[in-house]
């Protein structure tokens, strides 16, 4: 399993998925990325020019959390996302399978 950001993009995950440790969790038990949407679009528009003048907030986005209570990724995203195959993806990108996972929507991370 990763932690990290993602945005779904014509049928595909964009973002970074990374490595974590057990160094990284934090008194609550989550250990989350560093990675900020607003940082890292700017990585993602140049490799993209289709992402060129869009706003990161234009794109379906969430954010994967590693929570060590339950022992599972809890992946929050915007509820557009929130079809089997999309989250299915997802947890691929995240090198993890459904009985790894929690789905969340958040209202954080709603499409304008």
């Amino acid at each position: 399993m990763k932690i990290g950001i993602f945005w779904y993009w014509k049928d595909e995950v964009l973002g970074i998925a990374h490595d974590f440790s057990l160094s990284d969790i934090d008194s609550i038990g989550l250990a989350d990325s560093n990675y900020a949407h607003i940082e890292y679009w700017k990585v993602l528009q140049s490799r993209n020019n289709d992402l060129k003048y869009m706003e990161y907030e234009e794109v379906p986005r969430g954010r994967a959390i590693f929570n060590s209570k339950v022992n599972k990724l809890v992946i929050y995203l915007d509820k557009s996302l929130l079809i089997r195959s999309k989250i299915e993806k997802i947890a691929r990108f995240f090198e993890a399978n459904s009985e790894q996972i929690i789905i969340k929507s958040d209202p954080h991370y709603k499409t304008k």
